[in-house]
């Protein structure tokens, strides 16, 4: 959904904000267009948004040191693509509820950034699918090889390289959503390894079936930023 007339200011009121937490929780996904703010507000707002109160704004932590760039020398992913992915869902004592970026300095043409739902890909999961996987686990961590592979040879895809300092973690494929409730398709092409208990060969075919329905054409969003775009968005609900 894309919201205007949003005055970026602390506190916002409380209709507004029960609004705003409503629709996000509907719709995962909240653009505010031409909407100049700072990382203050925008923490702000992305606390509220996952039902965070904020008695004291002074008191947030403040994370201004996240870039993605091709011109700042240490901007996150400076070019190609990353494969499809929800952050950090490997994690279990490091949870994303959310992200937001800002489009600070953006040049035209820009490349948009894309996204699916796992809630409608598990709505919509066909029969034979959803007996296969419902009750089952899936394993997720991050390993270069796994995402090699998945990219298939496509050189415009970047392979990151990072230390996720856990262990595997097993989470369940019908993921329940912890605060709205709602049952996502819990897997992705950056991070799930593969699916518990079943042989590499079967894991790989089931695990293919599902990620040709998440991302099958015409179950994409596009978003085409431009400058002072606020972008936010559900990181369980979406990748």
């Amino acid at each position: 959904s894309e919201v205007s007339g949003l005055a970026p200011r602390i506190p916002l009121d409380g209709q507004t904000i029960t609004s705003l937490r409503k629709l996000f929780d509907e719709r995962g996904l909240l653009v505010f267009r031409n909407t100049p703010v700072d990382i203050k507000f925008q923490t702000y707002l992305s606390e509220l948004l996952i039902g965070n109160d904020v008695p004291d704004p002074d008191a947030l932590m403040i994370k201004d040191n996240f870039l993605i760039s091709n011109r700042e020398p240490t901007g996150a992913a400076p070019y190609g693509r990353l494969l499809y992915h929800s952050d950090q869902m490997w994690s279990a004592k490091d949870r994303i509820d959310l992200i937001s970026l800002y489009g600070r300095e953006v040049g035209q043409p820009a490349t948009p950034t894309m996204f699916v739902s796992a809630v409608e890909a598990w709505e919509t999961l066909p029969d034979h699918l959803r007996e296969k996987v419902e009750h089952r686990w899936a394993i997720q961590h991050y390993d270069p090889e796994v995402y090699r592979k998945r990219a298939a040879g496509d050189t415009d895809v970047l392979v990151s390289t990072y230390e996720t300092g856990e262990d595997f973690v097993s989470t369940p494929i019908a993921f329940i959503h912890p605060r709205t409730g709602k049952t996502i398709l819990y897997v992705c092409q950056q991070t799930t390894q593969r699916i518990a208990d079943l042989p590499e060969d079967e894991s790989d075919e089931l695990l293919d079936a599902l990620f040709d329905h998440l991302y099958a054409k015409g179950k994409e969003l596009a978003h085409h930023w431009q400058e002072s775009d606020l972008v936010i968005w559900d990181n369980l609900a979406l990748q």
